[in-house]
């Protein structure tokens, strides 16, 4: 399980990249140290060969002054040091390698150096223990005044020291190499931790939410991109926890739903049968059957406007509501619905008075579904506030608000108000207060009314007061 987590796995890949790149440097850097240090002593041999060259042929006469510059430079430069005479017959040799014995030279050495063509390279000696490999340089030791060869140097050292050298300056870049290196792993590892750690919260959160507790959260600060992801997921899971609310809402409504629609069409319906039986079956005669066929009309007017809010919603949410506006009066549209709910007000003994302001701005509204949400109000009015004694429907004069000019179309009664909380869910689809229960209904007025107001680019507002009424304000678009 560890080498599936994320910190593992960084911290390895990291750690093997960098010894794979620590091999590479050994090998490489080994190398191009060796070869360098190789050339440089090569250099250093023909070099101190060139000045013993030099300096030898002012003393070639005097045996003990090239004895002195020949130990001079194999002790200082810790070389073998061999002089020649034109006869190939070592003059005299220095030992400056200690634990190494003399060793025999590769036969045309020396006489390609008397033949005037200074010699250079490395050789392999398989019978010396300590110091196998060889380098080496010669030179011509010419006469100061005939320029005649009469003798040459040859100057050699173990090529274990460069190769030393090298070992030396390699260990030393490869420990610092390995230093930076275990600084670079601590550091990755820490950065991992720091990256894999908001990965873990937001793994945590995930299976929250996988869990159904849509209340997760991980709330990480900062502005890289996981502090962005967990923002988003915070987000996600936010809108998750609305939509299902929304649903256990909406499923919630749609079983209130049910029970409403059975009781408010169970009711009328079995009055309906009822009477029509009795008038059928002969029980019922003359005047009072005329009264009791009023009244299947007025039952087949209450289901006609409940299945009418019904068929007007379900289209509203196919997106298949039609709204065709055109310049209204607003006075007009207030009078039409005065007249067609006036006998359910008689009969409920209340008053409906239009209070007109003479209002002639037109207003840009589809008459028939702004007048059917004005008897939707009237009828919720009649219906919840009986104690009123006047409902009022007033046409108000043109005000602005977001620089949108709107024609008020009030609704106001005299009932006991509405209580706060559920002010605020009234425009919810299904919703019905305590109060409405006993007066049917299904609780589509509102919301209906609402959304066919926002299809038309208007506003409902509803004010309540618990004591002194309720007022309800459609606010119409004036046409331009």
């Amino acid at each position: 399980m560890r080498l599936r987590s994320v910190s593992t796995r960084l911290t390895l890949t990291l750690l093997l990249v960098t010894l794979g790149s620590l091999a590479g440097l050994w090998l490489t850097l080994g190398t191009a140290l060796e070869t360098f240090f190789v050339k440089e002593a090569q250099t250093t041999l023909r070099q101190q060969a060139d000045a013993l060259a030099m300096q030898i042929p002012s003393h070639w006469n005097s045996s003990p002054a090239v004895r002195q510059l020949t130990d001079l430079t194999s002790q200082q430069a810790r070389v073998h040091v061999t002089i020649f005479n034109a006869s190939t017959i070592t003059r005299l040799m220095s030992q400056g390698v200690e634990d190494a014995d003399l060793v025999e030279l590769p036969p045309d050495l020396i006489p390609k150096t008397l033949a005037g063509e200074p010699q250079a390279g490395n050789f392999w000696i398989p019978t010396v223990a300590n110091y196998r490999w060889w380098l080496y340089s010669t030179a011509p030791i010419r006469h100061p005044d005939t320029a005649q060869i009469v003798g040459a140097v040859y100057v050699a050292m173990p090529l274990r020291r460069p190769k030393r050298f090298a070992q030396q300056v390699q260990g030393l870049v490869m420990g610092m190499a390995i230093a930076a290196t275990t600084l670079a792993t601590a550091t990755g590892l820490l950065i991992s931790r720091t990256l894999t750690k908001p990965l873990k919260v937001l793994h945590h959160q995930a299976q929250r939410l996988e869990a159904g507790d849509y209340q997760a959260r991980s709330a990480l600060k900062g502005k890289d991109e996981l502090a962005q992801l967990s923002y988003s997921l915070d987000q996600m899971a936010a809108k998750l926890m609305e939509t299902l609310s929304a649903l256990q809402a909406q499923e919630t409504a749609r079983r209130e739903l049910v029970a409403n629609v059975s009781h408010d069409l169970r009711t009328p319906l079995a009055a309906l049968r009822v009477e029509l039986e009795a008038i059928l079956d002969g029980v019922v005669t003359g005047e009072k059957a005329q009264l009791y066929l009023q009244r299947a009309c007025r039952e087949t007017d209450y289901l006609a406007r409940l299945v009418g809010q019904l068929l007007l919603l379900a289209k509203a949410d196919a997106g298949q509501l039609r709204v065709y506006p055109q310049a209204v009066s607003a006075v007009a549209i207030a009078q039409e619905c005065l007249y067609r709910m006036q006998p359910f007000a008689t009969q409920a003994g209340l008053e409906l008075v239009l209070h007109d302001t003479s209002t002639k701005a037109p207003v840009w509204v589809d008459p028939e579904l702004t007048g059917q949400v004005v008897l939707n109000l009237l009828d919720n009015a009649i219906k919840y506030a009986p104690e009123s004694k006047v409902i009022s429907l007033k046409v108000l004069p043109p005000l602005e608000t977001d620089q949108q000019r709107y024609v008020p179309l009030q609704i106001q009664d005299q009932g006991k108000g509405i209580e706060t909380n559920v002010l605020q869910r009234l425009t919810e689809r299904f919703y019905r207060g305590d109060n409405a229960r006993p007066r049917g209904g299904m609780g589509l007025g509102l919301a209906i009314a609402q959304q066919v107001c926002q299809f038309q680019g208007g506003r409902m507002q509803i004010e309540s007061q618990l004591g002194k009424g309720t007022i309800v304000t459609l606010l119409l678009p004036i046409a331009t």
